[in-house]
């Protein structure tokens, strides 16, 4: 549901996708369904295509009207991705390799929060409340305690709300600044 209004938020110009951020998160898509696709994944590969297809457009979208790529923090999140990436791929563990992810995942949100905090107007408030809300939802249906299990919802719950914070934080700024 979040990612119809992020498109044509991107298309209508009011959305500034930071381009690291969705390459990171295009990689980390397709990762995610070949790696399904060769687990012999059923019904879930419908979920993970569409969610990777979606970062892969949004991705592509930014290239002409998103925002960042370069700078020194780009380059800097880039590196700690590829670091996450390494650490899922050579771990023996699916909880370490499971760290790996979200260790690439938040180098991409991190230039996100930074660039919605400076820019508050730049990101679509409903896709962010969507997915954070999905992520908590998710959470809950673990059923138990268990990190491992844990881990990759609660993080995109607070990743995703950590969005909409520096979005408001940003506002709240701007709001003071000019009174």
């Amino acid at each position: 549901a979040g990612a119809p209004p992020y498109l044509i938020d991107i298309l209508k110009r009011k959305t500034k996708p930071e381009r690291a951020t969705w390459f990171i998160w295009s990689v980390l898509g397709t990762i995610a369904f070949f790696s399904q696709l060769s687990l012999h994944g059923g019904w879930s590969l419908v979920f993970v295509g569409l969610d990777g297809l979606g970062s892969i457009v949004v991705f592509l979208l930014a290239l002409k009207y998103g925002v960042g790529g370069w700078t020194r923090l780009d380059k800097i999140a880039l590196v700690i991705a590829a670091v996450g990436l390494i650490i899922s791929f050579v771990a023996h563990s699916p909880a370490i390799a499971l760290c790996g992810v979200v260790l690439a995942d938040i180098s991409g949100v991190v230039l996100t929060i930074h660039k919605t905090f400076h820019d508050p107007t730049s990101e679509t408030t409903i896709t962010w409340f969507f997915v954070g809300t999905s992520a908590l939802l998710g959470a809950f249906s673990v059923g138990k305690l268990q990190f491992d299990l844990l881990l990759y919802p609660v993080y995109l719950t607070v990743g995703n709300y950590a969005v909409l914070a520096a979005k408001y934080s940003g506002l709240a700024l701007r709001k003071r600044s000019i009174s």
